[in-house]
């Protein structure tokens, strides 16, 4: 968790394949998921999450149910940060126009009251909306190193400081329709970017459920109990010239040919044929 771009994985990896008894390392930025090999002798589990939480990430043992779970929090979260973000934006260009179009015959008044207004509104899209930024440009400073949020948290937070400054002496120029506007445009790339990353990982994860895990070894055929005395074995520890009993309605665990009986198999992953196709005595199977 808490990777917003490709330099995190490349920090993660360099910093985890440093650690004692960590052989090996790979994370996919698309699934957001980590291989790691190591020696259990010389660490374990346990020091490797506390490795990655040290340099301000967050990692887990794989779950299919939690890492669902996460992705709909991180969903809820980006949309009412792109909300807020938005809606300030509109309120504060509301403010913002008038200004541009009387182009310095506005009352000094008025000019300072729109001014405290589009403050008020840029509030909180600065403490709420653009959080994330200023987060990941701490923990980068901390750490020293440089990210991608370094000069974005530097841009925003110089315009709007500049602004409030501008609004507290009332001289100069204030910029909050354009720190709004800016925020809004990156939490924009950055929720359309979570859903094409987020659905690219559930297509990743429904392709490994297509393929059992184990299926159902036979010793001989015909079986000598006149269908039992299978072995239920891992589908990796599967040979050429092995015979399989599939149940129907089950994947099909390996290329090969039915032998007996007769069912019919889903095969829409590779084909795109949505209906069943039927097997018998002869028909290859994938």
């Amino acid at each position: 968790e808490g990777i917003p771009c490709a330099a995190c994985v490349w920090l993660n990896e360099s910093h985890i394949a440093r650690q004692p008894g960590v052989t090996a390392v790979d994370i996919n930025y698309a699934t957001r998921r980590a291989r790691v090999r190591w020696d259990a002798r010389l660490t374990k589990l346990s020091a490797i999450l506390e490795a990655i939480q040290a340099i301000g990430y967050r990692a887990h043992p794989y779950d299919v149910t939690k890492s669902e779970q996460l992705a709909q929090k991180e969903r809820r979260s980006a949309q009412w940060r792109l909300f807020v973000a938005g809606f300030g934006m509109m309120q504060v260009m509301m403010y913002a126009f008038p200004v541009y179009l009387a182009a310095g015959d506005m009352t000094a008044d008025i000019e300072q009251l729109m001014r405290w207004a589009s403050l008020l509104l840029t509030l909180p899209v600065m403490v709420y909306s653009a959080a994330p930024f200023f987060i990941n440009a701490w923990r980068d400073l901390k750490f020293r190193r440089v990210g991608m949020d370094l000069p974005v948290a530097l841009g925003i937070g110089c315009a709007f400081l500049a602004s409030v400054w501008a609004t507290l002496t009332a001289a100069g120029e204030v910029y909050f329709d354009s720190v709004t506007m800016f925020v809004f445009f990156l939490l924009t790339g950055r929720y359309l970017e979570m859903m094409a990353r987020q659905k690219a990982a559930r297509g990743i994860e429904a392709l490994a459920r297509a393929l059992p895990a184990f299926a159902e070894r036979l010793p001989r055929w015909p079986a000598p109990d006149g269908g039992g005395g299978g072995q239920r074995v891992a589908v990796a520890d599967l040979r050429a010239g092995d015979c399989v009993r599939v149940k129907p309605g089950e994947a099909i665990p390996g290329d090969g040919a039915v032998i007996e009986g007769e069912s019919s198999c889903d095969e829409s992953l590779l084909t795109g044929e949505s209906r069943p196709v039927p097997k018998r005595a002869g028909d290859a199977l994938i």
